[in-house]
Formats: structure tokens, sequence, C-alpha cells
């Protein structure tokens, strides 16, 4: 039988020589956390990876994303949760305030103050007058309960389906003031968000350059456009409705492979999580 191998600078705190998980340099195991827990695409808390079809009506779906390292010890716990939180996108989309909040509620302070990258919809208006432009009160209630939870936030990008509705809506005011007017609102709730580095505007490709998006660049925002298509269902009458949105890349989010730590209906695991 091979004799068992020993790592350089590597002591074995276990008996028998075997060599405990936290044994390993700490670059050792950070590289173990980003194969199991990254993803190229973003994090989504409400939908699972599969067709939307949830295991959990709350949160079944999150043994797509999560692994056992969670349920390994405090000290692994602790290292992994600050790099899945940190360094995945979390998408915030066609979800309202009280989604929102129960899922900061679920994974904790601590945790919520880790996360850097979210995706948002635009936010949606409810006046567009002169001199009287505000934001929706589910849109207003959306960021705040971001701006008070995730207070180490880096980056907030927003998504391309509602964004291009909101463009459309403000380019076909008769007022370009309350164009801007509008837009000035945004980027102060965008701004209160005093940890922020870098709003990411994505806008459909094919729309021509206009003053709006000029005015958007004038903010300090990252314009970033990219080809969509919509697909639609025909229905009995012969009639289309809007069905889905789709876009111009692969989705690769099913391309990282768990252990096999089976959480499917652990509707309790973001609270535990938090412990």
């Amino acid at each position: 039988m091979a004799e068992p191998v020993q790592l350089p600078g590597v002591k074995p705190t276990t008996v028998g020589g075997l060599m405990s998980f936290l044994d390993f340099p700490g670059e050792i195991r950070n590289n173990i956390y980003e194969i199991l827990l990254l993803h190229s695409d973003f994090v989504d808390p409400w939908y699972p990876v599969d067709h939307y079809v949830s295991l959990n009506p709350l949160f079944g779906y999150i043994s797509k994303y999560v692994t056992g390292l969670f349920r390994v010890n405090k000290i692994v716990h602790r290292e992994a949760s600050l790099l899945f939180y940190s360094h995945n996108r979390f998408n915030f989309t066609e979800v309202g305030a009280e989604a929102i909040a129960s899922f900061l509620q679920q994974i904790g302070t601590r945790n919520a103050s880790f996360i850097r990258h979210i995706i948002i919809d635009f936010p949606e208006f409810s006046r567009l007058e002169p001199g009287n432009v505000t934001i929706e009160v589910e849109s207003a209630r959306s960021l705040g309960k971001i701006l008070s939870s995730c207070t180490g936030l880096n980056t907030v990008e927003t998504s391309l389906r509602i964004t291009s509705s909101r463009e459309h809506e403000l380019e076909s005011l008769d007022n370009h003031g309350v164009a801007v007017e509008a837009l000035d609102l945004i980027d102060t709730h965008f701004r209160s968000i005093t940890s922020l580095s870098e709003i990411i505007i994505e806008l459909c490709e094919y729309t021509p350059e206009n003053v709006l998006r000029s005015t958007m660049e004038g903010c300090g925002w990252v314009l970033r456009t990219r080809r969509f298509f919509y697909v639609h269902d025909w229905d009995d009458s012969g009639g289309d409705e809007f069905d889905e949105f789709g876009d111009d890349y692969d989705d690769d989010s099913n391309s990282y492979d768990d252990d096999d730590y089976d959480i499917d209906n652990d509707s309790d695991f973001w609270r535990r999580a938090a412990d």
C-alpha cells in the first residue's frame, strides 16, 4: 500500500495522521470554496435553476447553489459564507420588497453585509409630471431594504427587460425635462448606498443613441448594451402574448456540480446559515 502523502508545512491534527480540512493552507481552502460556490451567472434566491420548478415553496431551490461545506463546522461555515455572499451576484429582480426583506432576514445581518453585487429591476415611477416625479412605493421599499441591509454593496446592475421598458416610457414623454428629473431621482436613491462604486444599466443594443442615454452617462452610470428577443406563445384565438424573456448568451448556471449534500426540503437553511 502506498504511503500517505504529507504536504510540506502541513501538520495533521487528528489521530492516525489523517488530515482535517482546516489543516490545508487558507489558499487551498479558498480554491476549494471557489470551485464549489462561485457561479458565473447570478444566484437567484427565488427560482431554481431547472425550468423554474421549485421543490419547496420558498427556499427549496437552494440545493442548486450551496454544498455541505456550510455544515462542516463554524470555521468553514464562516469562511465559505464570506466567499459565497461577497463574490456571487444576487438576482433581486421580479420580486417585491417583502420577498427581498424575507431573504435578507433569512440569511442574517452578517451575511447580508457581505453581499457586494446585485441585479435589480429599474425602479418604477408612480408619477411623471413636471415638478412631480415620484417612485412607485414598492420600488422605494425594495431600495430601502437593500440600503439598510446590504451595507457593503459595491455594484448595482439593472435588468435588461425592465430597464428597456422604463427607457421607452421616459422617451415617450413630451417633456424631456421630466425624464431628466426622473433619472436624477433614481440616481439620488442609488447614491444613498454609500458603499456603492458602480451602477450598471443594461440597455437594448438595437436602440439608437439618444439624449436619454447621454443623461444616464452624465449620472455616472455604466451603460451596457446587449441583444435580446421575446418568445411568444400563440393562444387559441390566434393572438399572441408575451411569454418569456430571452437573451443571446447560453445559460451555464447548471455547469457547477455540488456535492451529495441534500437539502431539497430544507426551508430553514438560510436562517441556520446565519447562526
